[in-house]
This record gives structure tokens, sequence and C-alpha cells, in this order.
């Protein structure tokens, strides 16, 4: 039997958390992991998605997220987050930090209400704007939802798009209790630091990282947009994998490629790909330049030129 539709405005949805940037949360120059900020980010939007949902909201797709200002050791900061829109089992949510009046990153994605087996179920709540600021969120959520395109077929494609690329690692994770929201499916915050994690060691690894305090190291400037094929259960295998795709001046991307794996039958499926933006710093936080890098193979040429696609996309933001 379906439930009443219930009638909710934008600001019935809204969804605050206060954090405190501790020393887990920091480099060794005291400036906050971007992993840890996605971390914050998709957590507080899947609150406001469950607000509206009343039941488990994951998360299937986030657009690019672009880190405006550095959030510092022993910050207070303001993570909220809001649904605009309501589809039929999906939701449009935004997501942003504050530091006082001060913006620091802004996010958008979408979560799908999901049963006790994972499988998307209706939502029995619909958005409607009471005002003309709530009217243009809710109109750009519709433009948003229109232009987004996810190819669920990926979802079989477990071929590995860092191979032959010159600079690449590979990590096996098994998704422990720790790692979920309720014990049965991962954290997308939890993932996306493990992701962010790989980017920032293959990053590292590009620029000679000396080691803790010694010489220059990176940060996380940016994600970009990313879609969620399947989710990953407690107990599953991902094998992530990550290779440098561009080189800049200053910064790189890196390509951050996962497969879960089923530990009962071995069966692959792609979970997601996503392309994290690194600057290279020193310490006193001023960028330093990357040495060259040019594509040697077929392959990395063309992750070359499809990177530099994706820069241009994000320096229009």
């Amino acid at each position: 039997m379906r439930l009443p539709m219930q009638s909710l405005k934008i600001s019935d949805t809204k969804v605050t958390a206060i954090k405190v940037i501790h020393y887990e949360h920091t480099n060794y120059m005291g400036r906050l992991h971007g992993g840890d900020m996605l971390n914050f980010l998709v957590d507080i939007g899947m609150l406001s998605a469950m607000k509206v949902s009343k039941g488990l909201a994951v998360l299937a797709s986030l657009d690019d997220v672009v880190f405006k200002k550095p959030i510092l050791l022993g910050d207070i900061i303001t993570v909220e987050a809001e649904t605009q829109y309501v589809g039929n089992t999906s939701m449009e949510v935004s997501m942003r930090a504050v530091r006082g009046q001060e913006t620091l990153v802004e996010a958008t994605g979408v979560y799908v209400k999901v049963d006790d087996l994972l499988r998307p179920t209706v939502v029995n709540s619909k958005i409607y704007p009471v005002s003309d600021e709530e009217r243009k969120k809710y109109e750009t959520a519709v433009s948003r939802r229109k232009s987004r395109k996810i190819d669920n077929s990926l979802r079989y494609n477990v071929n590995d798009p860092t191979e032959g690329l010159s600079n690449r690692l590979v990590s096996t994770i098994y998704v422990t209790p720790d790692m979920t929201y309720n014990g049965k499916i991962i954290s997308a915050g939890k993932m996306l630091k493990v992701m962010d994690d790989m980017g920032g060691a293959l990053s590292l690894n590009y620029i000679g990282y000396e080691g803790y305090g010694k010489g220059d190291t990176v940060v996380t400037v940016s994600a970009n947009s990313m879609s969620f094929y399947t989710p990953v259960r407690l107990g599953d295998i991902l094998e992530i994998r990550a290779g440098i795709s561009y080189v800049g001046n200053t910064s790189l991307e890196t390509m951050i490629n996962v497969i879960r794996i089923d530990p009962e039958n071995m069966n692959k499926e792609h979970v997601t790909t996503a392309y994290f933006n690194y600057v290279r710093i020193d310490n006193s936080g001023k960028p330093v330049r990357l040495k060259p890098h040019l594509p040697q193979n077929e392959n990395e040429k063309k992750v070359f030129e499809e990177a530099l696609a994706r820069r241009k996309k994000l320096l229009s933001h």
C-alpha cells in the first residue's frame, strides 16, 4: 500500500552539522584533507535526503566539487544540506560548508531511496517551493537533473582505464563494519576518502615526496562529477586503480577507478570512476611547479585529451 504524498518546502529539508577540525582530519600543514571534506558533505547530504525519504538514501551521483578556500586545524565549520527536488525514487540535494559568512566548498548530488535489499523505492514526498528564492533553487535542480547523463550499463565495464599509464597504483580493500552506515552498505563518504587518499598517494609519488615535514606536498583542489553504478556491501572487496591523467604547471589530475568484487564468487562490477585534482605546494602553502609529463602511448594521449576537456569545464565554474 502506497503512503499518502507529503508536501515539503525546501526549507523543511535543511540539515546542519557543526564540525571542529581535529588533527585526524588534517595533513602536517594543518589543512583539512579533501577526502574528509567530501565525507562531511555527502554524509550531511544523505541526512537531508533521509529526512525527505523517511528511509535509507544512498548517493547515486556527485557533481563537480571545487574547494574554494583552505580549511585549517581548529576551524569550526558549518556543513549543511537541503533537498531541492524529488523525483520518483531520487532526490536532488545541495550541500555546502561555511566558516562564518565565507563559503568554503559547495556540492550537489543525487540520492536514491532504497529498501532493505538496496533496491530503489518510491519517495512519498514532493517539494513545493514557496518563495522566489526556493523557486530558483528548484528550477536549477530540475535543470541539473535534465542535463545529467548516467549510463547504467557502465556497471558491467570492469576494464582497467589506468592500464598503460606511466604513473599508476592499485590497492585492494576489504569493506569492514567501520566503513558502513548500518552494517550493510558502505558509507559513500568513507569510500570517497579512500579514493582521495589513493589519488593523493599517487600525486605524492609523482613529486618525489620525501616524508612527513620534508619538502613539498599536495592538496586536493577538486573532484569531478562521478556516478555510482552498484552498491558496495559489508564484506565486499574493493579494487581501487589510480593513474595520472594530466599534469599542468602546478596541478595534476588523477583517475580513480573503483571495482567491487563479490567474495563469494569473485565476480566484478564497476562502482565508479572519478577524477581528483591536486596542487603541489611548498611548506608555506605556495604552489610549486611540477615536472612536465608528456603522454607516451595511445591510452595516455586519449586520457590526456579527455582531461583537457574536463579542465576547461572545471575552470569555467
